[in-house]
């Protein structure tokens, strides 16, 4: 019997339990496959729902990482250790690492970033340009000091993108592309909690395939980098519905109605002229 009031079908919805332990393929600490030993498929005639009822992970993303841990100076290159970084620890690691760079202190007032360096350079660029307060300001022309005219952002990853990547959906990102993303979670737990998400009411998308066999699943932040989890694990279920296929019906927009409308004025006109 159905078990959902989308389900309209005599085939019962299922559920999908997924422990990132018990993936078949681990490709990273964000991207595992999981095969079904038994395919999901839609009968002729039948579509597919599928959303994602909950998640339960901790919080091990670091907020400074590969991505985002260095800085170029006089076109010379450093990087620093990834890890979770408060302001005045990352102004102290950046003083210790860059040898550039003189100090580096933090304003807790004004929530800005200010550097001295060792002689005159340039601060050519930086991958941590949101994480320091230094968008839109690099290159810098030839200093002795600088401080960052934007407050810095060490809030770390905001969003979990839940995609499948083998599947199908009809959803969009923000730059309207189409786009497997089942699911925007917000990570509102500090470094080291756990993130529970259970949404109030599961948002379930039709996917073009009627035949699930495997599950790819990629956790990505809002820039759709794959996160590093350091090893963490995840539990993630799924849910299934089946549902009829129906025609779809796509009403015309009013500016098509009228051409129509004139299309066939003209049609009638040419035939009682012709008569």
């Amino acid at each position: 019997m159905p078990s959902h009031h989308l389900n309209d079908t005599d085939l019962s919805s299922l559920s999908i339990f997924l422990h990132s332990n018990d993936a078949v393929i681990s490709i990273s600490s964000a991207q595992k496959i999981f095969h079904l030993q038994e395919a999901i498929n839609a009968p002729a005639g039948y579509r597919l729902l599928i959303g994602l009822t909950n998640l339960t992970m901790p919080n091990t993303m670091y907020n400074i990482t590969d991505l985002n841990n260095s800085v170029t100076i006089n076109s010379v290159t450093t990087t620093i250790p990834n890890g979770n970084y408060s302001a005045d620890s990352l102004a102290t690691k950046l003083q210790d690492t860059v040898s550039e760079i003189s100090t580096c202190t933090f304003d807790s007032e004004n929530n800005v970033f200010s550097f001295t360096f060792t002689g005159s350079y340039i601060f050519n660029s930086s991958t941590m340009l949101r994480q320091l307060g230094l968008i839109g300001q690099l290159p810098t022309s030839t200093i002795s000091s600088y401080t960052a005219t934007d407050v810095c952002d060490l809030g770390g990853i905001t969003n979990i993108y839940i995609r499948i990547a083998n599947l199908t959906m009809n959803n969009l990102d923000s730059r309207g592309k189409m786009s497997n993303i089942i699911a925007s979670i917000v990570n509102n737990t500090n470094y080291g909690g756990y993130i529970f998400y259970v949404p109030p009411e599961v948002l379930y998308y039709m996917i073009n395939e009627n035949n699930i066999s495997h599950l790819d699943v990629e956790l990505t932040d809002q820039e759709g980098n794959l996160l590093d989890l350091n090893g963490a694990d995840f539990n993630m279920t799924f849910t299934i519905h089946y549902v009829k296929q129906r025609e779809s019906s796509r009403r015309e927009s009013l500016l098509q109605q009228i051409k129509k409308m004139h299309e066939a004025k003209l049609e009638n006109k040419e035939e009682k002229n012709i008569d």
